[in-house]
């Protein structure tokens, strides 16, 4: 796999920016469920007959209107016969309305929680390549504010768009058959109307086009600003934040430009209707004085010219606010649209169940930079590897392609000794526990937490878990013991608490292979014991593989992995072999005692 696979996933955050996307109906439809595209279509259906109906309404005016002024039949019938007609279309259009619209609202909810579905199921099956800022900040949009707008505009816009188009068919076709003369009226009117609105269009998405890159780097800003206050006021610049204060500007400036673009379109729009709905008084006035249209005649004709250009400009209206809500949709789209790691529809046979193996493994997070190269590294099962090097060397990165966060550009990375590639992610994950450095806990009670390592796990295993990871000291303390909540993110508890609980996780799971990213990093030298312990027992069952710091954890290790500042794999071997030679291991040894204050003996 190339260097550029990591990459491409991130292309498509932007809104579909360079490339055309399908139209908007399609886009719903690829998001519902059969069963809510049958109601929305449904709605929009009877919504098309709702506007047809409407639209025979008007029409049946024209004879109507003839026969209140002539005392005559019109087209066979009489004023009473026509008023007839027009009440049984007026009371079956809103009953057909009624299920329309009832049928659209329906639609939208089975689309917000399709889209609530498709999303999920997406997002679980993407490389964590894709959660970069921009990617992120879309997804949390896409599934929040712009999804109800989403689910308003199916609801509402599809069902006035279709009734509103229906309703100017027929009043076109109807009036062919009432007078020659207003037929071509209405034909010239369409197209052109039609030009003028897509020229406003243009105008008002060049407004948008320059306000939202800006729109988005403000709201990047914003929650940087937000999450970082303690280093922002440790630096004394708390509340005068140079980089958002330069966003605000920015987003500001932009939005002005914007704002002349978008008026100019709004501007241009209404006088070019305005100017289209003279032209056509002008013409009737014209073809009555000229005694080629009766004067009742002109008059009904001027009256349906207006109302038919009030609806065309209605479905422009219309077309615009499905338009504003495309970028949602883009949104929503770009994330569809983001390639998940390839899997299989069935997993390899692991001929070595517990072990793990990197074979000649290159990767990098970007092109051009290059993280781990030519990496060879065999952990048997049930062993305990320590994994040392400086800061960038790839140490964490070793776990994350062993948990197959990411794909390799080359070579193998082996778990039970088939490649990760060749197993499903629900195979790979049931052989794997992971204790990173950024531990999140779900806003939900302790014992959920912890249970998310064994769900059917009885109270006494989730006993045994909490005593060995430090963590029956932490229901001890909280008021409500196992029942607390702890908080978005685990913002109840300590860092230190947070990575304890992460332990006793590993420990409910029980997997075979139990990855540790700095698990003692946060934890002071009671609790450090208490994890130590955890480790060992760990050890009897499991296959460790630790990146660490700590002298007592590297020195317990079956094998030390030392990685190079190039990504290489410098020494590899016992500890108490690598610390008598010369060499990187020798050196951290020596700087980490002396660090501690320890002396080698």
């Amino acid at each position: 796999m190339s260097a550029q696979t990591t990459t491409t996933t991130t292309t498509t955050t932007s809104g579909g920016a360079g490339r055309r996307r399908p139209p908007l109906l399609r886009q719903y439809r690829r998001l519902m469920s059969p069963r809510s595209w049958a109601q929305l279509r449904r709605g929009i259906v009877l919504g098309a007959v709702t506007g047809a109906l409407w639209g025979l309404s008007l029409l049946v005016l024209l004879p109507a209107s003839v026969s209140l002024a002539t005392g005559e039949p019109s087209w066979g019938l009489g004023l009473g016969g026509w008023l007839g007609v027009l009440g049984g279309c007026a009371l079956t259009a809103a009953v057909t309305d009624f299920v329309a619209q009832r049928s659209g609202m329906m639609g939208a909810l089975g689309f917000m929680a399709d889209v609530h579905h498709a999303i999920g199921d997406r997002v679980a099956t993407l490389p964590l390549s894709w959660f970069n800022a921009e990617s992120a900040g879309t997804l949390s949009r896409a599934v929040s504010q712009e999804m109800v707008s989403l689910g308003e505009s199916a609801a509402h816009f599809l069902h006035r768009i279709s009734s509103t188009i229906a309703s100017c068919v027929v009043i076109w076709l109807g009036s062919w058959l009432w007078d020659w003369h207003l037929g071509v009226l209405l034909t010239c009117a369409v197209p052109l109307l039609v030009l003028f609105l897509r020229w406003s269009r243009r105008l008002v998405d060049r407004g948008k086009t320059v306000s939202e890159p800006t729109e988005r780097e403000l709201a990047s800003r914003i929650v940087e600003f937000s999450r970082c206050q303690g280093a922002l006021r440790s630096c004394h610049v708390g509340s005068g934040y140079p980089q958002l204060a330069s966003a605000f500007d920015d987003a500001a400036a932009a939005s002005h430009r914007a704002l002349w673009w978008e008026s100019a379109g709004i501007l241009l729009s209404g006088a070019l209707v305005q100017a289209i709905v003279v032209a056509m008084i002008t013409l009737s006035a014209a073809l009555a004085l000229g005694g080629d249209l009766e004067p009742l005649r002109a008059v009904v004709t001027i009256g349906l010219c207006l109302r038919f250009t009030t609806m065309l400009e209605d479905i422009g209206n219309t077309v615009n606010g499905i338009e504003e809500r495309r970028q949602m949709m883009n949104h929503l789209s770009s994330v569809m649209d983001a390639q998940p790691l390839p899997e299989p529809q069935t997993s390899s046979l692991m001929g070595e169940p517990g072990a793990v193996e990197l074979i000649d493994v290159t990767f990098g997070y970007e092109e051009g930079t290059t993280v781990l190269r030519e990496v060879d590294l065999r952990v048997p099962a049930r062993t305990m590897c320590a994994v040392v090097g400086p800061s960038g060397a790839g140490k964490t990165t070793i776990a994350r392609l062993v948990a197959r966060f990411y794909d390799v550009w080359s070579g193998q990375v082996r778990v039970g000794g088939a490649d990760v590639r060749s197993l499903t992610t629900k195979d790979l994950m049931e052989q794997l526990s992971m204790v990173f450095q950024d531990v999140y806990l779900f806003d939900d009670t302790l014992a959920a937490n912890v249970r998310v390592g064994d769900p059917d796990a009885d109270q006494e295993r989730l006993r045994w878990a909490a005593d060995l990871a430090g963590v029956t000291e932490i229901v001890d303390r909280l008021p409500q013991g196992w029942d607390t909540r702890v908080g978005e993110g685990g913002r109840a508890l300590s860092g230190g608490e947070r990575q304890r609980v992460s332990i006793a996780r590993a420990l409910l799971k029980g997997a075979p292979i139990v990855l540790l990213d700095e698990a003692t990093s946060a934890l002071d030298a009671e609790n450090e014991a208490n994890v130590v312990a955890a480790m060992e027992e760990l050890r009897r069952t499991s296959t460790l593989i630790v990146i660490a710091h700590k002298l007592e954890t590297v020195a317990a290790a079956d094998q030390v992995v030392v990685l190079g500042a190039d990504g290489r794999v410098a020494q590899t071997g016992r500890h108490a072999d690598l610390v008598t030679l010369p060499g990187r291991y020798r050196d951290f040894w020596e700087a980490r005692s002396r660090a501690q204050g320890w002396t080698l003996v």
